[in-house]
C-alpha cells in the first residue's frame, strides 16, 4: 500500500461521494429505493470499466515522462479548480455546500413529480446513473492520474488508488445506509480545501519531472510544496477577506449559450473552469519545456521549478482577483 497516494485519493473520493448519495437517497425515499440503487449500481460499473479500460491503455501506450505532464497538468487544473470554490467559501463569497439543504431541494423536486413509488421509475434510475457518473468521473480521473505516476510500478500505484476509491465508497455506504440522510457532518469545503492542495502539489512535482526538472531532497520535496500552497491559500483568503469587507456580494450571473457550445463548456469546467488559470498555466508549461529544451539553464533546473511554481501561483492569485471582484461591488 502507498500510503502518499491512498491519502488523497481517499479524501477526493469521500467528498464526490457524499455529493452523489444525497441525490440517490433523495430518490430512494421519495420515488423508491429499486430504481436508485439499479441507478447508483448501474453508474459504478460504468465507472470501473473506464478505470480498467483507461489506465490498462495509457499504462501500455503513453511513455512515462508525457505522462507526467499530461497528469500533472490535469491535476494542477483539478487541484487550483477545487482551491478556487473552497477559498470563496471560506471568505464568504460562495455559499458553502449544504448537503441537508440539496437533500430537501431535491425531496421535494420529486415528490411533486407524483412518480408511483411501486413501480420501477426510469426518472429516477436515469437520475441515480447520472449523478453517481458524473461525480464519480472526478474520482476516476483521480484514480487513474494518481495511480499510474504516483508509483514506479503504474499496475501498483492504480491499485492502491482503486482500493483508496473502493474504501470511500464503502464508507459513505455504510454511513448513508446507517442514517439515511446526508453526511452532513463531513467538513466538506475542508475536504475539499486539503485534496486542492494535494492536487496542485503532486500535479506540480510530477509535470515538473516530466519536462525533466530535478526536484531538490527528490520526493520528499512534495512537503515543501504542501507547505508553500497552504501559505499561499491562507494569504490568499485574508487577501480577499479585506477586498470583499463592507461590500455587497452578488452571485455571477449565468449566460446561456447554444448546445454545442454548452456541451464544449460542461467540459472545459469539468477539467478547469477558469480560463485565468489556463491560459497562464498553459503559457508557464510551454515556457519551462522551452527553457529546458535550449538547456537554457543548464546548471539550474531549481530555477525552472521555480518559473513553473511562480507560473502556478501568479495564474491562481490572478484568477482568484478577478472572481472575487466580478462576484461583488463597492458599497
Amino acid at each position: 500500500m502507498i500510503w502518499s497516494l491512498f491519502l488523497p485519493a481517499f479524501l477526493a473520493s469521500i467528498v464526490e461521494f457524499v455529493e452523489a448519495l444525497t441525490i440517490v437517497l433523495a430518490i430512494g425515499t421519495t420515488i423508491n429505493w429499486k430504481s436508485s440503487l439499479w441507478g447508483a449500481v448501474a453508474g459504478f460499473a460504468v465507472l470501473a470499466v473506464l478505470v480498467a479500460v483507461f489506465g490498462s491503455a495509457i499504462v501500455l501506450f503513453v511513455p512515462i515522462d508525457i505522462l507526467r505532464i499530461v497528469i500533472g497538468v490535469i491535476l494542477v487544473l483539478f487541484g487550483i479548480q477545487w482551491l478556487e470554490k473552497a477559498i470563496l467559501r471560506y471568505t464568504g463569497l460562495k455559499a458553502k455546500h449544504d448537503e441537508a439543504r440539496i437533500y430537501e431541494t431535491r425531496r421535494h423536486e420529486f415528490d411533486d413529480m407524483g412518480e408511483d413509488s411501486s413501480k420501477f421509475s426510469k426518472f429516477g434510475f436515469l437520475t441515480s446513473f447520472k449523478s453517481v457518473l458524473l461525480e464519480g468521473l472526478e474520482v476516476a480521473v483521480i484514480v487513474i492520474t494518481f495511480g499510474l505516476t504516483g508509483a514506479t510500478d503504474a499496475f501498483q500505484g492504480l491499485s492502491t488508488t482503486s482500493i483508496a476509491a473502493l474504501m470511500a465508497l464503502i464508507v459513505v455506504m455504510v454511513l448513508g445506509v446507517a442514517i439515511r440522510k446526508p453526511l452532513t457532518n463531513i467538513p466538506e469545503n475542508t475536504l475539499k480545501f486539503m485534496v486542492g492542495i494535494m492536487l496542485v502539489t503532486f500535479g506540480t512535482f510530477w509535470s515538473g519531472e516530466g519536462l525533466g526538472i530535478t526536484w531538490p531532497l527528490s520526493d520528499l520535496f512534495i512537503l515543501v510544496l504542501i507547505a508553500y500552497y497552504l501559505l499561499l491559500c491562507l494569504l490568499l483568503i485574508k487577501w480577499i477577506s479585506q477586498r470583499t469587507l463592507n461590500s455587497n456580494i452578488k452571485e455571477p450571473t449565468q449566460q446561456k449559450y447554444p448546445i454545442p457550445l454548452r456541451i464544449l463548456r460542461e467540459l472545459f469546467d469539468f477539467f478547469c473552469g477558469d480560463w485565468t488559470v489556463f491560459w497562464g498555466f498553459t503559457i508557464t508549461i510551454v515556457a519551462v519545456f522551452f527553457l529546458h529544451s535550449i538547456s537554457a539553464f543548464p546548471s539550474a533546473p531549481l530555477l525552472l521549478g521555480a518559473i513553473l511554481v511562480a507560473g502556478i501561483t501568479i495564474s491562481l492569485w490572478a484568477a482568484m482577483g478577478r472572481q472575487s471582484q466580478s462576484m461583488q461591488t463597492k458599497s
